[in-house]
């Protein structure tokens, strides 16, 4: 254990999330350090430039799906 200098405002903040969740104070702490890791985590994905090519090909394989599905559709139409 450990003590830590806060203001009272934030500490009474984290003891009364705390009592709310039904969590202790530093199960609490370690639920909202967890949640940050997890948001800088996409953030940094999220600005990451996209593979160009990675990308030109996904379009090509939707292109080639799509037609594909709109011919298997009117050939199913036709009742071919």
């Amino acid at each position: 254990m450990a003590t830590i200098k806060v203001p009272r405002a934030v500490r009474d903040k984290v003891r009364d999330a705390a009592q709310a969740a039904h969590l202790t104070q530093g199960q609490l702490i370690e639920e909202l350090l967890h949640e940050r890791s997890k948001a800088e985590f996409w953030a940094a994905l999220e600005s990451e430039t996209p593979d160009t090519d990675y990308l030109d090909e996904l379009d090509e394989a939707d292109q080639a799906f799509a037609a594909d599905t709109e011919s298997a559709i009117a050939d199913y139409e036709a009742g071919r």
